[in-house]
């Protein structure tokens, strides 16, 4: 054999050993699978498959409206029996009596009260709130009502039905304080909101936040 043909047969069987891998490479890419035969006998064949199912991660979470507009809860100080606008009444010296009246819109509840549903697959999940700036009105002071008329966080009572929340006032809507949300399960209820300030000790104005509610799966 000459050189030449030596060389030709040479690379003939690099390009052989370079086709057999590359089949027994993609051999190894195929599901599992098993083969075995005889003669007589009882014969098996046994194969595996992985299999599962994937489920994302979801949380829910509904305050108020469905329609995607924001629920408004408004409370309102003022005389008792109510006047109308423009009308007047004797003073006698001392304060008139002072009510405030709550009112909930978008949609319309009884006052001050919002509907509220949450759910996710998710064990572990936790409700937390804050609160941020509302446009047009001051911000409720830190804790109780301040030395200057303006209504703090902890006037503004949260009674949960049905639902859980972080904390029983808006003091605690700082992002720290959460509630449990049990997974798997259709919660369904209500925030009702109301006052324990003294209508008396208020400067007129316009206070408030807006409260967010944030649903967190770890």
């Amino acid at each position: 054999m000459t050189r030449a043909s030596r060389l030709v047969r040479s690379r003939a069987l690099v390009a052989r050993a370079a086709v057999t891998a590359l089949a027994l490479g993609a051999a190894a890419a195929h599901a599992d699978e098993d083969t075995f035969s005889r003669n007589g006998g009882t014969i098996s064949a046994t194969v595996s498959l992985d299999f599962q199912v994937n489920i994302y991660k979801f949380v829910l979470l509904r305050v108020g409206a469905a329609d995607g507009t924001s629920t408004v809860v408004d409370f309102r100080v003022g005389l008792t029996p109510d006047l109308a606008a423009g009308n007047s009444q004797g003073y006698t010296g001392a304060i008139p009596g002072l009510t405030t009246r709550a009112s909930t819109t978008h949609p319309a509840t009884a006052a001050g009260a919002v509907t509220v549903e949450m759910f996710t697959n998710v064990t572990g999940t936790q409700l937390t709130c804050s609160l941020s700036a509302l446009a047009g009105a001051t911000a409720f002071a830190v804790g109780g009502t301040s030395g200057a008329g303006v209504p703090g966080r902890d006037n503004i009572v949260v009674a949960a039905s049905g639902v859980n929340h972080p904390g029983a006032d808006l003091g605690s809507c700082t992002g720290a304080t959460t509630a449990a949300v049990a997974a798997l399960s259709t919660l369904s209820g209500t925030y009702t909101y109301s006052t324990n300030y003294a209508p008396g000790a208020l400067a007129a104005g316009t206070y408030g936040n807006v409260v967010t509610y944030t649903l967190t799966a770890p």
